[in-house]
């Protein structure tokens, strides 16, 4: 089972430290710091790790669409490359820590408010390649215990 609720490892390094020790793993000799999909991939070679989720099973893609003058959207995507019940189940909760673990590196830049989306990849061998007619939803007992009536 993922260890995505257990206590995460410690970051020692803190704003410029650990955006230099970023740079430091890429030997960038071209720039100062990497760009934010260098980021964003070793974020998530640092989370796979932390939560034992497999190395091959999550990719990451950055990218901004400029929405006009001085207006950029920055979107973050997730892809799953190995279909799991479980990874599903927290992907969530893997989002979340994921851009706290980005905010750690980038502590300048409201992660926030970046569009997120996952999808995936051709690989991902689904369980099912449709709908079937007549299935029938239930809510869980745990989401039944945060609503009122």
């Amino acid at each position: 089972m993922f260890n995505l609720f257990k206590a995460e490892k410690q970051l020692h390094l803190k704003g410029a430290e650990a955006r230099s020790e970023v740079a430091t793993q890429f030997n960038s000799t071209t720039r100062d710091h990497p760009n934010i999909q260098e980021v964003a991939e070793l974020v998530l070679a640092s989370a796979v790790d932390t939560y034992g989720i497999p190395k091959d099973w999550l990719n990451v893609e950055f990218f901004e669409i400029k929405r006009g003058p001085g207006l950029k959207e920055k979107h973050l995507h997730f892809i799953m490359n190995r279909w799991s019940d479980q990874l599903l189940r927290y992907s969530a909760a893997f989002q979340q820590q994921f851009l706290a673990k980005l905010s750690h590196f980038d502590p300048s830049v409201d992660h926030s408010m970046h569009i997120v989306s996952w999808r995936f990849s051709d690989s991902c061998e689904l369980p099912s390649a449709m709908i079937p007619d007549g299935v029938a939803w239930h809510v869980s007992s745990h989401a039944k215990q945060g609503t009122q009536d």
